[in-house]
């Protein structure tokens, strides 16, 4: 048997799961959402776990795509909420290592905890990916230095993943943003520690799915855009990005997958920019990152995903 976990709503476990159906392949799917909206037992004593009606047994393949929204509100106390939070990951980890599956695609994060971005890039380096100077400072002294050793020319982004939140209905989230003097001189001399970075001048960002030493590989043209050039993500739905399938050089290639390697990782999005001189930069890897809607482009993800899976499932 197949199983999957993620979480409601994600479009790219989606596609895979119809493309399972068209098979008629032996899966279930379990959503994060599910421990808390299912009857569940779990007897520590007898080793025994039960969700729902699901009988966890012969399970050849676990992947592991999401799990429970980043925003799922436990409780409107915020103190609570930051303690059923953790109980919720606590919990999930003893389930996810406890489930009796042969094999997984993507170990879960509640199994072996994601890479920092900074350790992104370290391992990057040391694979003989170039990367952007980086530095994570908490103070103006060391900042101003930064910002004049790269000629005036830096950015901030999360040391760790985007902070989402909500302002009564509206959703808001933080990006990558281009660090001016003035921001500096407004700082306080010693703040939280952040991570800044040079701002390569790019000609191209190139976005791929990795999933087991394959690469599905596209161009974002955002440069000339005003919305979109330090963080494409800030997307301009008047004026959208061209984007085409690219093909990677065979060195990046090699690069790419003893790094992910390195890190444990089957399936991940990473983010590449390609400067002016031509030279790639390595940025960072979503484990978890989006890959849906690229078969217009003729990558077909989710269907080798699925075969994939099939074949792990009947190899057995």
């Amino acid at each position: 048997m197949i199983l999957i976990l993620t979480e409601k709503f994600d479009h790219p476990a989606q596609n895979v799961i119809k493309e399972l159906e068209k098979e008629t392949a032996n899966f279930k799917v379990i959503y994060g959402i599910d421990l808390l909206e299912k009857p569940l037992l779990i007897d520590v004593k007898n080793k025994i776990i039960k969700l729902g009606d699901e009988k966890f047994e012969d399970i050849n393949i676990t992947w592991s795509r999401r799990w429970l929204n980043i925003n799922f509100e436990f409780s409107t106390n915020p103190d609570e909420q930051i303690y059923l939070k953790k109980e919720f990951e606590t919990l999930s980890s003893y389930f996810m290592i406890n489930l009796p599956t042969k094999k997984w695609l993507n170990i879960p994060k509640y199994i072996n905890p994601y890479p920092s971005k900074a350790h992104q890039l370290k391992k990057a380096f040391e694979y003989g990916l170039k990367i952007p100077d980086t530095q994570i400072i908490n103070n103006n002294i060391f900042l101003n230095n930064f910002y004049f050793a790269q000629k005036e020319k830096i950015i901030t982004k999360n040391i760790c993943d985007s902070y989402v939140f909500k302002v009564e209905k509206d959703l808001y989230s933080t990006y990558t943003t281009i660090v001016r003097k003035e921001d500096i001189d407004n700082q306080n001399e010693l703040f939280f520690p952040s991570l800044f970075q040079e701002n390569i001048e790019k000609n191209i960002e190139i976005r791929i799915f990795y999933f087991l030493k394959k690469f599905y590989s596209y161009a974002i043209f955002s440069t000339n855009n005003y919305n979109t050039n330090t963080d494409y993500r800030v997307y301009d739905f008047k004026n959208p990005d061209r984007i085409m399938k690219y093909e990677l050089p065979n060195d990046i290639k090699l690069k790419l997958i003893g790094f992910m390697e390195c890190l444990n990782l089957d399936t991940g999005s990473i983010d590449l920019i390609k400067d002016s001189n031509g030279e790639f930069y390595f940025l960072e890897v979503n484990p978890q990152g989006q890959f849906g809607g690229m078969a217009d482009y003729g990558l077909n993800i989710e269907s080798d995903i699925a075969k994939y899976l099939i074949k792990n499932d009947y190899e057995d």
